[in-house]
């Protein structure tokens, strides 16, 4: 019964594993570089997002979304989009860490988990139906 379902939400599933150990990398990188290294709170989290964005669109193209380009405009295409969105998502990532510590008061490594959950939420539906497209939807396209 949990292959069966397993089966069934895959990708979903797979997608949130690896974004569970991206955004724990990512917390914990971000932790590092204030806590121990002592850099800056939105210093450490640039790092800490590039980080994040180069290991997670290894991970999502390979083995959630298991796209494979034919092309380099093909691969340019699709590692452009993901740098754009998630860059996006970043933006609002840094905005939101500098209200909510500035602002609210939060804690710094509370609020970096509080954004790290919402922002990936959204992102599994932008990478399935915008990002990591089959080859063959994107066939016709580029050409």
């Amino acid at each position: 019964m949990l292959k069966r379902l397993y089966t069934k939400f895959q990708q979903f599933i797979d997608y949130f594993l690896f974004g569970l150990i991206t955004a724990v990398l990512a917390i914990g990188i971000f932790y590092v570089m204030n806590v121990w290294v002592g850099l800056q709170y939105l210093l450490a989290n640039i790092i800490s997002v590039i980080t994040a964005i180069l290991f997670s669109y290894t991970v999502n193209k390979r083995y959630v979304f298991k796209t494979k380009t034919r092309t380099w405009k093909q691969s340019l295409r699709e590692f452009g989009l993901f740098v754009s969105v998630k860059m996006s998502g970043s933006l609002l990532n840094m905005l939101g860490l500098f209200v909510f510590v500035q602002f609210l008061n939060m804690n710094p490594t509370w609020a970096k988990i509080v954004l790290e959950l919402t922002i990936a939420s959204l992102s599994y539906l932008i990478s399935r139906n915008l990002i990591f497209k089959k080859i063959t939807e994107l066939e016709g396209r580029d050409e």
